[in-house]
């Protein structure tokens, strides 16, 4: 196999997993990539991790940044096809093969998420998955689908695709710190471009870890308010014109927020802490992108590759 896989592992607080997925990594079988680690931590922080081997670049940021860290190793790759993953997950031998596979067999397929599994099993991993699978719909769901959007956990791309998605958005993690993969793949729907689920690509997410954005693992109330910033904020950067909000928008922040089944049923205080939360996370998100809307205009040809292509010179 000729095709180079550049493998791009944003990592942020975590040590004893990042090594697993390295020495993973690089005994895949029969692939041929480059590794790129986007360092997020304090200086040092990593230890004598990299080290071990001289086929794993080591990029740092200084600021902790989800969709910064994945632009800029994207950006610092050569190969044809891209593959961003979670510092927390665990391949087997043959996954990177499996994956490269998939560009071949099916030439139409550009961007693709495998089955990413946890300790509830693959079979309910395949049914979130099926639930946003786009039209038509069909009882077998063995080969590949289009879907609307997925987790940025395990995400392939030919590279020329990728680049035509604009890449991850900075500013919503800076503000929200959680969901910019959820923007990321509104927008893609917006530019009229596929994605795919691949059911027997497979990998398995350990959600165990420590670490991260801690989304997972941090209080309810920490976690709703960093949903619903990002939620205000996508609805935002996506009106037209950029940084306002219509009726719809409002009316869907509404249902996401407090007007849904599992809100309406816990009572008349927890509605009102929701609806406060909402509201306070309408203005902030408001006030954010003041001064930051000219990032965003115009809309359609939003490109975060090339800010971090502007950033790169200016630092040099």
């Amino acid at each position: 196999m000729n095709a180079v896989l550049s493998i791009v592992i944003p990592t942020f607080r975590r040590k004893e997993s990042l090594q697993r997925l390295l020495r993973r990594l690089l005994d895949q079988e029969g692939v041929s990539s480059e590794i790129i680690v986007v360092d997020q931590n304090p200086p040092g922080y990593l230890g004598d991790i990299l080290s071990a081997s001289s086929s794993i670049r080591h990029l740092i940021l200084p600021e902790p940044n989800a969709s910064n860290a994945r632009n800029r190793g994207f950006m610092a790759s050569t190969g044809q096809h891209i593959l961003f993953i979670d510092d927390d997950l665990v391949p087997a031998a043959d996954f990177c093969r499996n994956a490269l596979d998939v560009f071949g067999l099916y030439p139409g397929i550009n961007a693709f998420s495998p089955l990413v599994y946890n300790a509830e099993g693959r079979e309910l991993a395949l049914q979130q998955a099926a639930s946003k699978r786009i039209a038509p719909p069909e009882k077998d769901n063995s080969g590949p689908f289009q879907i609307t959007d997925t987790i940025s956990a395990a995400i392939f791309f030919r590279r020329a695709y990728f680049e035509k998605t604009g890449g991850f958005d900075p500013l919503l993690f800076e503000f929200a710190k959680t969901a910019e993969d959820q923007e990321f793949f509104l927008r893609m729907r917006k530019r009229g471009m596929d994605l795919y689920f691949v059911p027997f690509v497979e990998i398995y997410h350990d959600e165990g870890i420590p670490g991260g954005c801690e989304l997972r693992t941090a209080d309810y109330w920490v976690s709703r308010e960093k949903c619903m910033k990002s939620w205000a904020y996508r609805r935002r950067i996506h009106h037209t014109p950029p940084g306002g909000l219509g009726a719809t928008d409002l009316f869907q922040l509404a249902r996401s927020g407090f007007l849904n089944r599992e809100v309406l049923s816990a009572g008349v205080k927890e509605i009102a802490k929701q609806v406060a939360l909402l509201r306070k996370s309408i203005g902030v998100s408001g006030k954010f992108l003041q001064d930051k809307l000219d990032y965003y205009l115009p809309a359609e040809r939003i490109d975060h590759l090339r800010t971090v292509i502007g950033n790169q010179q200016q630092n040099k």
